[in-house]
């Protein structure tokens, strides 16, 4: 039988074959490092680094979900490099080389330099890990210390000493200080180390050895812990993400991205060689890269599941350097059956051959589907530097910007608010303070807006300015919508509800309703149907206060069917109860498929082409007094 579908090369060989691919995964990592815009998760990043004072990164990330480390390096570096998009993201690109070669390093002691270099080309060639390269975040460092703590792993469980203890001890602890999933491929070590206790021809440490790193770990994680406790306290429905439910679209969807869509591709090699009947031989190593490949994924999947919505699919990185090396274990062992009667030497070139062409394939598989997979990122930069471009010097600006968004970060790179601006960012409005603001900027010919569509405020500004003047330029991008107000042009804001209603007329914008609590506040509404509705549709109209959140009080009825091109009169009347606190309100008007709750997204259509606006319409403002 052959032992091999490759052929034996020298060492100094290997030492070379192995530089020019990390290479090669390099030029393909960073390739396109610039193309695109930082999106919401970068922009954060970009904004935590920001102070010269590393206590300010600590702070901001301690109020975050993560933990430290990939922040505080990042903080460091950039003290060099600055915070263009090219330095915010080259460390990504090479935490992303340390887990190449870490990866290469467990293949070469589970297996040999073969599979150990063929692991590598996998990998490189991943668009999960492609994509993370390219991404100003922690998940390519998360990577790059999963495969250098089993390496670690490996080498204590072959020879356990306090030094390598020690040492392997310090990489679950970074690991855990990257990321709050690292501790899933330590509980995939820990699980392995017990069950090689059992395995047969093992090498394994003693049981009174086996505690030592553990507990060492946990030692050097310690300052750490009270902080997490207290981010999981202040988080306690998980990060501040889209929920993803734990049911077999997840999973598909996950084996997607993984396998790039060919799973049959994934399978071959071990149809076609001698890599499940070697399984026995390779126990602990196979049992090993198992352990890594599915304990992080069902683990978090389980979380999600049980306790809060935790997992998102690139938390799950960390395994993907083990799906590498088994399918390299796959790809290592092709094999042609003596019963083809090729003989020796033709079945070795034959085998090498199907490897070579598998190989090949899988790594072009993965690359080709990249942008299927990965969508692009919102074009954040051309969209602030097309309104930059369009806006005179001396024109009014009118902004909103977090300090940790996109947005906030293309201001600081390309200066979007310089000249003559209004910044509503640092602190809530009452529509009163609103509306006396924006007065002070009537002598301006030309007013620029932009400003997010979740708050009541920019509802406020943009009903006012309409009322005053016309529009001539209209964007959108994300939560954020840009916009020119002069007098120039008579088209107005006018909003619709998907392709289903549009609401007929202009918002107002005068001083608003005032109501004393226990009474009922009575509005008349127009919604003109654009297709034929059924009985699926709801309309929704909330009393919110000044953030948004709180609803006050609510109507909620049925749209009922209505054919395209007619108009609906709605005179909806909402309660205020007489506990409702005194202070200043917005009405939102929503509409939905009352089965799912579902809002419809709103489009403001004034200029013809449609501009996202989220999925609420923010009406009148509304005082509410206290009941005499």
């Amino acid at each position: 039988m052959l032992t091999s579908a490759l052929p034996s090369t020298p060492a100094r060989s290997n030492i070379l074959i192995v530089s020019v691919l990390v290479v090669v995964a390099f030029f393909i990592a960073t390739i396109d490092l610039q193309r695109e815009s930082l999106w919401n998760d970068e922009a954060w990043t970009a904004w935590a680094v920001r102070s010269p004072y590393l206590r300010d990164t600590l702070q901001r990330v301690q109020a975050d979900v993560h933990p430290p480390l990939y922040f505080l390096l990042l903080g460091v570096l950039g003290r060099f490099t600055g915070d263009s998009v090219l330095a915010l993201r080259w460390p990504s690109a090479l935490f992303a080389m340390l887990a190449l070669a870490s990866t290469y390093a467990v293949g070469k002691r589970l297996f040999d330099r073969r599979t150990a270099i063929i692991a590598l080309i996998l990998l490189g060639s991943a668009s999960f890990f492609v994509y993370y390269a390219r991404e100003a975040r922690m998940y390519s460092l998360l990577m790059a210390l999963a495969a250098l703590s089993t390496w670690l792993y490996l080498r204590w469980q072959a020879k356990p000493s306090l030094w390598r203890s020690l040492v392997y001890a310090v990489s679950m602890a970074l690991l855990m200080y990257t990321h709050y999933a690292g501790a899933l491929v330590i509980l995939s070590h820990l699980l392995h180390a017990l069950i090689s206790q059992v395995l047969p021809r093992t090498r394994r440490p003693k049981w009174y050895a086996l505690p030592l790193p553990y507990v060492a770990a946990l030692v050097f994680y310690l300052p750490w812990l009270p902080i997490f406790l207290a981010q999981m306290r202040s988080n306690p429905n998980g990060p501040l993400a889209i929920p993803v439910p734990t049911d077999w679209a997840t999973v598909a969807a996950l084996v997607l991205i993984v396998t790039g869509g060919n799973w049959w591709l994934i399978a071959a090699p071990f149809v076609l060689g001698t890599a499940v009947p070697r399984v026995r031989q390779h126990a602990s190593q196979i049992t090993l890269l198992l352990l890594w490949l599915l304990v992080t994924p069902i683990g978090l999947l389980a979380l999600n599941q049980w306790f809060a919505p935790v997992y998102q699919v690139r938390y799950a990185i960390a395994m993907l350097p083990a799906g590498a090396l088994l399918l390299a274990y796959g790809l290592r062992h092709i094999h042609i059956p003596a019963w083809l009667r090729l003989g020796a030497v033709r079945s070795l070139y034959v085998a090498t051959a199907i490897t070579v062409v598998l190989l090949i394939w899988i790594a072009a598989v993965q690359l080709t589907i990249y942008h299927e997979i990965w969508p692009p990122k919102p074009a954040w930069q051309s969209t602030i530097s097309s309104m930059i471009a369009a806006r005179q010097p001396l024109d009014a600006t009118i902004t909103d910007l977090a300090a940790y968004s996109p947005a906030a970060y293309y201001d600081r790179q390309l200066g979007l608010r310089r000249g003559i601006g209004l910044d509503l960012s640092w602190r809530l409005h009452t529509p009163t303070e609103v509306r006396a603001l924006v007065d002070k900027l009537a002598p301006s010919d030309s007013i620029w807006i932009t400003l997010p569509v979740n708050t009541t405020k920019s509802w406020q500004v943009a009903a006012q300015l309409d009322r005053e003047r016309g529009i001539s330029y209209r964007s959108s991008l994300g939560n954020m919508v840009f916009y020119n107000f002069n007098g120039d042009n008579t088209a107005n804001l006018q909003y619709q509800f998907g392709d289903t209603v549009r609401l007929v007329g202009q918002l107002p914008s005068d001083e608003g309703f005032t109501i004393t609590a226990g009474n009922e506040l009575c509005v008349d509404l127009a919604l003109q149907t654009l297709t034929a509705t059924d009985d699926s549709y709801s309309v929704g109209l909330h009393l919110v206060d000044i953030t948004g959140n709180l609803n006050a009080a609510q109507w909620d009825n049925g749209f009922g069917s209505h054919p395209a091109g007619e108009t609906v009169d709605l005179s909806p009347c909402l309660p205020i109860s007489t506990a409702t606190a005194p202070g200043s309100y917005h009405l939102e008007l929503t509409f939905y498929k009352w089965a799912t709750v579902e809002r419809l997204p709103v489009f403001e259509t004034g200029g013809g082409t449609p501009v996202g606006w989220g999925d609420v319409v923010m009406l009148q403002s509304v005082e509410v007094r206290a009941p005499e």
